[in-house]
């Protein structure tokens, strides 16, 4: 299996550096960047399998620089943040962000969240072709690819975005709980994370519904959460 490369934007040297360790001893090479504007650069020349973003960096702020790239990469990226407030956290997942973690944080837990999301991302698993598959009313979904399409014109989706629809599709008419697809998707609860669902949702929509104002396929179960029609 090819290397796996991991980006590490921070302006705090030695966070760089500690990452960077955790990181190489577990098999992975590092990239690194300063700042905001050396991220962006880096991760479109180098194209990395997962990002590591500071929320807090000089030039260009880590939100903005997930926002960025997050239409030109489906690559993981994970928040990295000092700040308590939950609405900067649910504000970064909301946007595209995959996965965060808070300083100061223990090398173990960091490790486990980076290789849960490279595991998500890789989603190489032993399936029959029906459980590959879903094709209904025009929407073709390939988890093996990880190709969407809509009458035959293709949708590009982040990684969650993509997960998130492979659950409620592969689940036809299952009702799922916002706590039920955090726990599906990320293999642990997190309210942080269970907040960012409808916002997800809604993005999903706009790219997959002929009308997102009157959605076929994800319907909205009151009360509940959400389902595959």
């Amino acid at each position: 299996m090819a290397e796996k490369k991991i980006l590490i934007a921070d302006d705090d040297p030695h966070i760089r550096r500690l990452i960077s360790e955790l990181l190489v001893a577990e098999g992975y090479r590092i990239l690194t960047a300063e700042d905001g504007e050396e991220a962006m650069r880096v991760s479109r020349d180098e194209h990395p399998d997962l990002i590591i973003l500071d929320i807090i960096m000089p030039k260009v702020d880590g939100m903005e620089v997930c926002r960025r790239l997050r239409d030109e990469t489906a690559a993981p990226i994970l928040f990295l943040t000092a700040k308590d407030d939950i609405t900067d956290l649910v504000s970064g997942l909301a946007i595209g962000g995959d996965d965060y973690i808070t300083k100061p944080f223990k090398g173990a837990e960091l490790v486990a969240r980076v290789k849960a999301a490279l595991r998500r991302s890789e989603m190489v698993r032993d399936s029959t072709e029906k459980e590959e598959y879903v094709s209904i009313g025009g929407l073709e979904i390939d988890r093996r690819r990880r190709e969407v399409s809509i009458d035959d014109r293709p949708v590009e989706l982040t990684q969650t975005e993509f997960d998130l629809l492979w659950l409620l599709a592969s689940h036809r008419g299952t009702v799922f709980s916002r706590k039920e697809i955090v726990k599906a998707l990320w293999g642990y609860d997190d309210p942080g994370i269970s907040r960012t669902i409808d916002t997800h949702i809604a993005r999903l929509r706009k790219k997959i519904e002929r009308d997102s104002s009157n959605p076929e396929f994800i319907k909205t179960v009151t009360g509940v959460g959400y389902k595959f029609f």
